[in-house]
């Protein structure tokens, strides 16, 4: 068997083989530096081959975190008492499983007054956080979205000296070159952890600044963009209800006993005798939109949908372990960057995909286990998969689908939906029960006033994300390279006129030229200069004039 994890020249690009990955040989002093843990859990051949790879592409290599490291802090709260109340009294609280999501879920509020060190709970803008109990390794660069937040005991976050080094660490951790680091280092034997002292051992390569601001500027623009799209997308759910003149359910749902019991006739029980589906709150939706002055109609009426697709359960799944199709839990539709995504056999589910596909702009609602979700897929998981665990909706022609999204991720929407679930153990949902969800249907103007709104916030999502695997990209191609490549400097030849320079498309851009030669200044030399050179940089020539 070949041991990758010792061969000096060995650079891995892509997993081992699934053989190669059963055993492997470890050294002493490598058992010492785990802290005497003899598990192999603890010495993952896929964090080997990561370090090795590291190692031998000549780059500087630097702790993640710890005195000598690129972080000096790090830390995963405690555990606390969870005492809930309303929002004007409490702080917004995340779970670690939100820290991946495309516009994360508020699951509560904390008492601001009677939970105990509420500061050290909070995130702050530009964290990283790491999930690190249960499911270990999702990666988060913490934006608006998530800053004066509270987050659970169940992420790490790791702090940065400023926003640049933050997203080059993010970049580095999502790629094939950290995040094994960190999944290996995990522990337990029931519910997987890791701490904040076993990023010590995550090894991190010191790039030069100008190298590191330019990978982790993307990985900031990439939140600023969500941000910017769950902002518009907030606004169109408000617009929604402005152009409609639908109060929040929130504000003339029954309270008190009301809530929870209610009285119908006969006449209205349309086939269904639980009380979930005449839940108080769905029949006060239904009353608002019957006082509507526009026409309703359902979601499964042709001018609505072309298409209200459920999907088979198809037994055979061949998986693959490299390239294949994405293929997504219910979950995974709303993840930034999902782990553990399954890949399907191309050839073995050519068949299958005019069903299984995601479409741009298609709808997706969750309709097993958790119902009611709602998501508009955004062109990057155009040509994926997703799991029957999901109906799949596609708006008419001359419907925008920005406005049946508005519609179905709306309070209103919601309710609807999830009124229809059925189920004792695990809820259940059907494509007819979608179908027959009341949609209103106002001018096409109001239409396209909210779901532009919705399309533009779907499109900038999708340009958050070709950022992130632009910056990714980026990281490990630099790391995948033996030596950094020389730049051949030619002498200048003297010209006539400006009029004889043609444009070179094919030519080096001037920022990766200076980016190459500032790779090859020495890291010492990169320290000798002053940290104000860019403001006081005539001031500094001025005074080696003077010494010259």
């Amino acid at each position: 068997m070949v041991n990758y994890a010792f061969q000096p020249d060995y650079t891995p690009i892509s997993t081992p083989d699934e053989v190669e990955k059963l055993s492997t040989t470890i050294k002493l002093s490598e058992v010492l530096n785990a802290g005497n843990r003899l598990e192999a859990s603890a010495f993952s051949i896929e964090a080997h081959n990561a370090v090795t790879a590291l190692k031998n592409s000549g780059l500087q290599l630097i702790p993640l975190y710890g005195e000598k490291g690129l972080c000096q802090e790090a830390h995963n709260a405690f555990r606390f008492r969870r005492i809930y109340v309303s929002s004007e009294y409490g702080v917004p609280f995340l779970t670690s499983s939100e820290i991946i999501s495309l516009n994360p879920r508020i699951a509560g509020y904390l008492s601001q007054k009677l939970t105990r060190n509420l500061e050290k709970l909070l995130i702050k803008k530009w964290d990283i956080l790491i999930s690190c109990s249960g499911t270990i390794g999702n990666i988060a660069l913490a934006s608006d979205t998530f800053t004066d937040k509270a987050l659970s005991q169940d992420a790490i976050r790791l702090r940065a000296v400023d926003s640049d080094i933050a997203g080059f660490i993010t970049a580095f951790l999502r790629g094939r070159y950290g995040r094994p680091q960190v999944t290996g280092a995990t522990y337990g034997s029931v519910i997987s952890h890791i701490e904040p002292h076993h990023l010590e051992r995550v090894l991190i390569p010191n790039l030069p600044p100008i190298r590191r601001i330019s990978i982790g500027r993307l990985m900031c623009k990439a939140g600023e963009l969500r941000d910017e799209a769950n902002q518009i997308l907030d606004q169109a759910d408000r617009l929604l209800h402005e152009r409609l003149n639908l109060p929040y359910l929130k504000s003339i749902a029954p309270s008190g006993e009301a809530s929870i019991i209610a009285k119908i006739k006969a006449s209205e029980l349309m086939g269904r005798l639980e009380g979930s589906f005449h839940n108080p709150i769905a029949r006060a939706a239904e009353k608002q939109l019957q006082q509507l002055p526009v026409e309703t109609t359902t979601v499964g009426n042709p001018r609505v949908t072309k298409e209200v697709r459920a999907i088979t359960r198809f037994r055979k799944r061949t998986y693959v372990e490299k390239g294949g199709i994405p293929l997504l839990s219910s979950k995974q539709l709303f993840q930034i960057d999902p782990i553990d995504v399954k890949r399907l056999a191309k050839g073995a589910h050519t068949k299958d995909l005019t069903e299984i596909q995601l479409q741009e702009n298609m709808i997706a609602v969750t309709c097993s286990g958790t119902i009611g979700r709602v998501q508009i897929i955004p062109a990057y998981m155009a040509s994926w998969t997703a799991n029957q665990h999901a109906n799949r909706l596609l708006a008419a022609d001359d419907m925008n689908a920005g406005y049946l999204y508005a519609w179905l991720a709306s309070d209103y929407g919601y309710s609807l939906i999830t009124r229809h679930s059925y189920g004792s153990v695990i809820l259940e949902f059907d494509r007819f029960m979608l179908s027959s969800v009341p949609i209103p249907l106002p001018e096409v103007s109001i239409r396209d006033e909210i779901g532009n709104l919705v399309l533009k916030a779907n499109q900038l999502r999708d340009e958050a994300w070709r950022n992130e695997q632009d910056a990714i990209n980026k990281l490990e191609n630099l790391i995948a390279k033996k030596q950094t490549p020389q730049v051949a400097v030619e002498t200048p030849q003297p010209v006539s006129s400006l009029g004889t320079l043609a444009f070179d498309p094919t030519a080096t851009p001037i920022w990766e030229l200076a980016a190459q030669l500032s790779s090859q200044v020495p890291d010492e030399d990169w320290g000798q200069l002053p940290t104000d050179l860019a403001k006081r940089f005539d001031d500094y020539q001025k005074q080696r004039q003077e010494r010259d």
